[in-house]
């Protein structure tokens, strides 16, 4: 199976190829890139963060977070489609545990109990995406909600993935921006766990 540590290992080996294809074809590069994350993500592999940070690295900060936050929001709602009408047993069974989590904070909360796992690191965002299908939460709701949810995060790696590669282009090595925006990372999710303490 196609996994995380290959296509760091695949990005890696053609980054300058990808760079340079995207700068030439933009409109191509933005398109192919949307589609892949959307596949990729819609079979719950564990690869959103790495193309996030490719995101930043190929396209304008814009452009970046726009293909991530909808392309990750589709892939997410497809694989919620797949576990509640395709595997729904075999998940409820595999994800036994933090399916009865989620499904009681569901109960309790709503939709603003799927808004507050995707602000804070409780469980991987493909966990979220097959468990919440095992729920009657309604896919327009589990759309909007994943979108809101996953934008401040999505923001935060589009950037970082933009200044990545000015480190590895150039001789500065690392800047205070890229270390504000590790800091970030950090304290990010322990803030919105502190002020949605009541949903979690």
């Amino acid at each position: 199976m196609l996994g995380e540590n290959k296509i760091i290992t695949w990005v890696n080996n053609n980054l300058q190829t990808l760079i340079g294809y995207s700068n030439s074809n933009p409109i191509g590069a933005k398109l192919y890139f949307f589609f892949i994350y959307i596949a990729l993500t819609s079979l719950s592999l564990p690869v959103a963060f790495i193309l996030g940070l490719l995101s930043g690295m190929l396209f304008d900060i814009y452009s970046a977070v726009a293909i991530v936050s909808f392309s990750s929001s589709i892939g997410a709602t497809l694989a919620f489609l797949i576990s509640r009408f395709l595997f729904k047993d075999y998940f409820q069974k595999t994800f036994n545990r933090q399916y009865n989590k989620i499904n009681k904070g569901f109960i309790k909360n709503g939709a603003y109990y799927l808004y507050a796992v995707r602000m804070t690191p409780i469980f991987p965002y493909f966990i979220i995406n097959l468990t919440f299908g095992l729920t009657n939460m309604k896919a327009s709701i589990f759309y909007v909600v994943t979108q809101i949810g996953m934008l401040p995060m999505t923001i935060l790696v589009s950037m970082t993935g933009k200044e990545m590669l000015n480190v590895l282009t150039t001789d500065v090595g690392f800047n205070s921006n890229i270390i504000i925006l590790l800091v970030l990372f950090g304290l990010l999710p322990l803030i919105f766990q502190s002020l949605m303490r009541k949903y979690l």
